[in-house]
């Protein structure tokens, strides 16, 4: 029963307390490259708008044939961190 309590007082949590748990990235690269968020392949391609990432530091690696770069960079919460990177 206390676990069913514990899970109603979660759910009566403000939406907005649980968006903010969260941000967004959008990356563009010349010439497209494929995208790894924190050394897991996101299986996507630049360029990509709008992937949700929890808060805080994360990698970003992007692979284009040999071409490898990787980076830091933030994610703050409610916000979209915008990169533009040339390969």
């Amino acid at each position: 029963m206390a676990a069913l309590g514990a899970l109603l007082a979660l759910s009566a949590m403000p939406m907005a307390a649980a968006q903010t748990a969260e941000g967004f990235l959008t990356v563009s690269s010349t010439p497209p490259a494929k995208v790894i968020i924190d050394d897991h392949d996101s299986g996507k391609t630049t360029p990509v708008e709008g992937m949700r990432l929890a808060v805080g530091d994360h990698k970003l690696t992007l692979v284009n044939g040999n071409v490898k770069r990787t980076l830091g960079f933030t994610i703050t919460a409610g916000q979209t961190t915008r990169l533009k990177i040339n390969l």
